[in-house]
């Protein structure tokens, strides 16, 4: 097996165009999408196109992208200057965060790791395949050094154990807006052939293993290449799995992420970026961390926890990762002037119901490694004063709250217990050590009965006076640098069924304007360079169908070598084949989306012929307006395109 990894970029009409290259691997090519907006017809400023010489002067939404890249096949000088310890669980396991040492990181990601590091920044550098820098905003455009055709990794015979993974650094130039990852254009998965020691392996199907096999994550990143902090993935699974998400809709929003109250873990509290949960159980989230102008008029903007000015169940954090990762001693050492000092700034809106600042929480990593969720409430009342105050959490942590001195530490990891023996008092030192870090600090707001209304701004979160950055919202500033990463790897106990196969896809970025906007997104379908907006439709809602395709008199006899199959949107192929579809065994086909498309080319093979009783039976997941739709079944030999038969199907 081998990989392939390189986007091809280049600037049309303030717009990056993705083009597509061939890929020999479990990863292919890598382009990120961007645009210029201005006035026109569609609903929201977004990335598909610049509309210009109208007669009012709009504003800008603009992104910017650098990247950088690293791979590990464990050649000689990947681990200078390293301790390195590989994973030494169950085959076809990944360690996580909680089997790691208190100074270690695991790679590609603490929570699925194959290797763990005590010197993370060391090792990337000796991984290092490839770097260019985000230009940043030259004036409203975005400067990006990703322009024209730049391989990020082009790489061969990978095997199972081998890693890597992309972060990509982005900017917004002027305006804030939503951005999603996503897979704009699908994937081709190819067989390659098959070996003999492939079609030996008990693990060899009829499909593409390398999709199932190989594993990915997403998640928002730092800009340091590494998961850490209050860093947690957005999506963890195999590449098949991820890209269809990534496929699905605009992608995923890299912002945060939603959460029904029941599947939700301790650290999703202290997540970097915003968790949105629904604690009802009725599927809706109605309680989000908006970018605002600062309530009290001053510069700058603030994250605002809000539900609409309606009292709901729902409750959100917005966290941030503590690079310096004070400890609790620093932190205690004077109960009124610690060594360190914990805070961030509230100011309580005048729709704000019973609770502000509500909850703050913090993840905290004991000296052996053990993690630890915990939570401390302050509730100034109602009506709110409608000032910006500080919440100074080092004191809280001390155990002398200069503020609501009547609430508890509570410790979620332990499932919700009182610190300490309860009381106001409990020095979180005691219970965890000095030597205890906190790695990440959230703001969370919201109640999980009775109904609230939200309506309290957060900034400024800070430790020794000094600040950690902002709040994240749902929204990312403009001219704020922020950063994605990507991860792959290859678990140790597969082999074989996994020879020669190889798939190609694109990554992108898609952004929209805020104001005016909820975030539910409005398309990310790929454009021509002559196609306008408005001319790129809308994606419906998603069916998984299942359509027969017979060829016709004139195919019989011929070798089976392309099929395709149209639909009016694709967004994955689930299984392909039938008792009567007349392929030789172990012959397995690659497998392209291109648009409305499913292509299926196998290799030439004198086994593969029509016969009387051949059909192919298809299932995918397809979008598109409600409707009854046709799948048109074209059997191709050497030159016949013809459409040879139809099924219908219903969205």
């Amino acid at each position: 097996m081998a990989i392939r990894l390189a986007p091809f970029i280049h600037m049309t009409d303030e717009r990056f165009d993705i083009s597509r290259r061939k890929a020999l691997a479990a990863l292919g090519t890598i382009g990120v999408a961007s645009a210029g907006a201005g006035l026109g017809t569609s609903a929201y400023f977004s990335d598909q196109e610049t509309f210009e010489n109208n007669q009012l002067t709009a504003g800008t939404l603009d992104l910017g992208v650098g990247y950088s890249t690293h791979y590990s096949d464990w050649s000689d000088g990947e681990g200078d200057g390293v301790s390195v310890r590989m994973y030494d669980g169950a085959a076809g396991e990944t360690g996580s965060a909680s089997d790691l040492e208190s100074d270690e990181t695991g790679l590609p990601a603490n929570d699925a790791w194959l290797i763990a590091v005590d010197d993370p920044d060391t090792f990337l550098a000796n991984t290092l395949q490839n770097e260019v820098t985000n230009g940043g905003c030259d004036g409203v455009a975005a400067a990006t050094n990703a322009d024209g055709e730049s391989a990020i990794i082009d790489l061969g015979d990978v095997k199972p154990g081998d890693f890597g993974e992309v972060t990509f650094d982005l900017e917004l130039c002027t305006n804030p807006g939503y951005v999603w990852m996503n897979n704009p254009n699908g994937y081709t998965a190819d067989e390659g052939g098959t070996t003999e020691p492939e079609e030996d392996d008990p693990d060899e199907g009829s499909g593409v293993e390398l999709m199932d096999v190989v594993q990915a994550a997403v998640w928002l990143d730092d800009g340091d290449n590494y998961q850490d902090g209050g860093e947690s993935p957005l999506l963890v699974d195999s590449l098949g799995n991820v890209l269809d998400a990534l496929n699905t809709d605009n992608g995923v929003r890299i912002d945060g992420v939603n959460k029904p109250i029941a599947d939700a873990s301790p650290t999703d509290f202290t997540r970097a970026g915003v968790t949105r949960f629904d604690t009802g159980g009725d599927g809706s989230y109605d309680a989000d961390i908006e970018l605002v102008d600062d309530p009290a008029g001053g510069s700058g903007r603030v994250a605002h926890a809000t539900s609409g000015g309606v009292a709901t169940n729902d409750y959100v954090t917005t966290g941030v990762s503590l690079p310096s990762e004070p400890t609790l001693g620093d932190l205690t050492d004077d109960p009124t002037n610690p060594t360190t000092t914990l805070t961030y700034e509230y100011y309580g809106g005048p729709e704000n119901g019973t609770s502000a600042p509500d909850e703050v929480y913090l993840l905290i990593e004991e000296a052996d490694g053990t993690r630890h969720v915990v939570y401390r409430a302050s509730n100034d009342g109602a009506p709110a004063d409608e000032t910006w105050k500080t919440r100074n959490v080092h004191r809280e942590v001390a155990g002398n709250p200069d503020n609501n001195a009547g609430f508890n530490w509570m410790n979620i990891s332990t499932g919700g217990t009182n610190i300490g023996g309860g009381g106001p008092t409990s020095d979180l030192s005691d219970t965890f050590g000095d030597d205890a870090v906190v790695l990440a600090m959230a703001a969370g707001r919201g109640t999980t009965g009775g109904g609230d209304t939200l309506d309290t701004y957060y900034r400024n979160p800070s430790v020794g006076g000094s600040s950690v950055g902002s709040f994240p919202a749902a929204c990312f500033r403009g001219e704020t640098e922020f950063s994605a990463a990507f991860a792959w790897w290859v678990p140790v106990d597969h082999g074989n069924e996994i020879q020669s196969d190889s798939v190609e896809f694109d990554l992108g970025f898609y952004t929209e304007q805020c104001r005016h906007n909820d975030g539910s997104g409005m398309n990310n379908d790929a454009v021509d360079d002559d196609q306008t907006d408005d001319e790129s439709g809308q994606s419906g809602p998603s069916t998984t169908v299942t359509v027969q395709g017979f060829p016709s008199g004139d195919d019989l006899g011929a070798s089976i070598e392309t099929v395709n199959v149209d639909f009016p949107g694709v967004d994955s192929v689930d299984s392909f084949g039938s008792d009567n579809w007349s392929v030789g065994p172990g012959v397995a086909p690659s497998v392209t989306i291109d648009g409305t498309t499913v292509e299926l080319d196998y290799p030439t093979n004198s086994s593969n012929t029509y016969t009387a009783d051949t059909y192919l039976e298809l299932t995918v997941t397809v979008s598109g307006s409600s409707g009854s739709y046709d799948a048109d079944f074209v059997f191709e030999d050497d030159d016949d395109s013809a459409v040879d038969d139809t099924d219908s199907f219903t969205i």
